[in-house]
């Protein structure tokens, strides 16, 4: 029997705790990029951990590491990551990004959502089932990642030296549960740009998965400077992009090539991009439906670098977007690098587990549904995963804004729902 009241004290009581820890955690400026404080948020929450007197291990190449906790002949995969997208533009911050900062029941730091709060929340969750000293019949997995905001190096690895889970979750999206993803790429396009002198220091965005806020460029010995909004590049609607706006500038003042191609085919709020592809219909077409955005650019003397980020459903193949760039690539006089792709995934609701985890959604004033996901999440990396939480339909967006953050009453809650769902699981 499953006493949601109990779980509710527990948090009650160990609430200070919690916030403390998770400060620490996002005091870390673990930005993905910078492999040595990713390495320190991993470390931090592994010794954490230990010191609650679960067993840890650290993968050898120091990006990932694992929590475990009971025993059985089925395992549960609870898949986070403690690296975070950069802070941006710290003008649209109202707090410190790497300072936990509770005002107006809100929790506000760079990772409360993505993903340090849902890390330390599902700790949390196995904290509470080791102190009630339950027999338990299943063993938990909870997978710590350094690398999830940019290349997944740290799931390889993790692939390399431990075993898979049977099934599990990511928390890094949204309630109730995600079980269908769209594809994930990220493609370079590098510019042959003979107009350039190459000292116009052409730069913009921080990451291949953000929408860039800020952009600019030197023309005539003059700064100019272009202003956006962060957003995360699966959600483009929710930001503006600033080196979109930089290229359509760019386009009318100038002769540069890249910049004439970018406002033609990638112009600010056509975030499907203005290209056509062969879809799996055999159609050939435009898919308003895929998300097609410029997420970062830099100058190397007459060369230009720009990084698409692509978020395409079942309907587009992958090799579809680059056969499409390929086709205009004598016109934007680039070549294509190809950086990551991930193929969209599909889970099928109906496996017991899911529909236990429907239940639980359902016992705490959630429906119990499953959904599609146009965002990218840890779930492609390990067979049997989907997204589960940490948001609900009512909180504001939070991954990769200024002023990322979380309800506290929101946050809880997500904490209590994992509980009770892993404590179901495991008894």
């Amino acid at each position: 029997m499953i006493d949601s009241l109990d779980i509710k004290e527990f948090f009650e009581k160990e609430r200070p705790k919690l916030l403390e820890d998770l400060g620490e955690l996002i005091a870390i400026k673990s930005r993905s990029v910078e492999r040595e404080s990713c390495e320190e948020a991993l470390d931090f929450m592994l010794k954490l951990a230990e010191d609650m007197g679960f067993e840890t291990r650290k993968g050898r190449y120091g990006d990932v590491g694992t929590v475990v906790m009971g025993r059985g002949p089925e395992t549960i995969g609870i898949l986070v990551h403690v690296d975070v997208v950069p802070e941006g533009n710290l003008e649209g911050w109202r707090t410190d990004p790497f300072e936990l900062v509770l005002k107006d029941g809100f929790l506000y730091g760079r990772g409360v959502v993505d993903d340090k709060g849902p890390a330390m929340a599902s700790l949390y969750a196995m904290k509470y089932l080791k102190e009630r000293n339950l027999p338990l019949k299943k063993k938990i997995l909870l997978i710590v990642g350094t690398r999830e905001e940019i290349v997944w190096e740290d799931m390889d690895h993790f692939k390399e030296e431990f075993d898979l889970p049977d099934y599990g979750f990511s928390p890094d999206g949204a309630f109730p549960i995600y079980n269908r993803e769209n594809g994930y790429m990220d493609v370079e396009l590098i510019f042959n740009e003979p107009e350039l002198k190459g000292d116009e220091d052409i730069t913009g965005g921080t990451a291949h998965n953000s929408i860039p806020a800020m952009a600019s460029c030197l023309l005539g010995g003059e700064r100019l400077e272009y202003e956006g909004k962060n957003a995360h590049s699966s959600a483009p609607y929710m930001g503006i992009n600033a080196i979109a706006l930089m290229c359509e500038d760019l386009a009318q003042k100038t002769n540069w090539g890249f910049a004439k191609f970018m406002a033609k085919y990638f112009p600010e709020k056509a975030y499907h991009s203005n290209l056509k592809f062969l879809m799996s219909d055999g159609n050939l077409r435009n898919d308003e439906s895929t998300f097609m955005v410029p997420t970062m650019i830099h100058q190397d003397g007459q060369k230009i670098t720009v990084s698409i980020n692509v978020r395409n459903d079942f309907k587009l193949p992958s090799k579809s977007v680059l056969d499409a760039l390929e086709e205009k690539s004598s016109e934007g006089d680039y070549e294509i690098k190809t950086i990551e792709i991930l193929e969209p995934i599909w889970v099928d609701e109906d496996l017991p587990w899911i529909r236990r985890m429907k239940k639980v959604l359902e016992e705490n004033g959630v429906k119990g549904e499953c959904r599609f996901a146009p965002g990218c999440t840890y779930a492609k990396s390990i067979p049997n995963t989907v997204c589960f939480g940490p948001l609900f339909d009512e909180d504001p967006e939070g991954a990769h804004l200024d002023n990322e953050g979380q309800s506290l009453e929101s946050y809880i809650r997500s904490a209590e729902i994992y509980t009770q769902y892993l404590l179901g699981e495991m008894i």
